[in-house]
């Protein structure tokens, strides 16, 4: 029965880490895309939700307004991932919320933070501010 236990206890930690994994990998694919400056595609990259809460326009321009000024990402390192299936303004649904601490070339220790939703069946982009 101990062994059981343990087996499917391995199995459930795996997937969370994997669930988990592949939404960090995502976010840095994304973050990769914010930091070439390509903030259409980001945008286009991002769940419907975020979408519908600002026009591919808007947020073209607050990225330039707050990052270009920032500088280029000299480091970034993961800071937690967390899961939720509640969070505020949202409906129920699989969340990821990952903070990174970044070093951009104009201003040292920012933290990043990402939200990403899985409503799509893919971890997708529904929020993202620099502190």
């Amino acid at each position: 029965m101990k062994k059981l236990i343990l087996i499917l206890s391995m199995c459930f930690s795996s997937f969370v880490w994997a669930n988990e994994s592949a939404g960090v990998t995502a976010a840095k694919e994304w973050l990769r895309i914010v930091d070439s400056g390509e903030y259409a595609e980001s945008w286009q990259k991002s769940d419907s939700f975020f979408k519908s809460q600002l026009t591919q326009e808007n947020w073209a321009v607050a990225l330039k307004e707050v990052r270009a000024p920032l500088g280029t990402v000299v480091s970034r390192m993961e800071l937690e991932a967390k899961e939720y299936s509640t969070l505020p303004g949202v409906p129920d649904g699989q969340y990821l919320v990952i903070q990174f601490q970044t070093d951009f070339q104009n201003k040292k220790s920012s933290t990043e933070t990402l939200t990403l939703s899985k409503s799509s069946g893919d971890w997708l982009p529904i929020g993202y501010f620099i502190k």
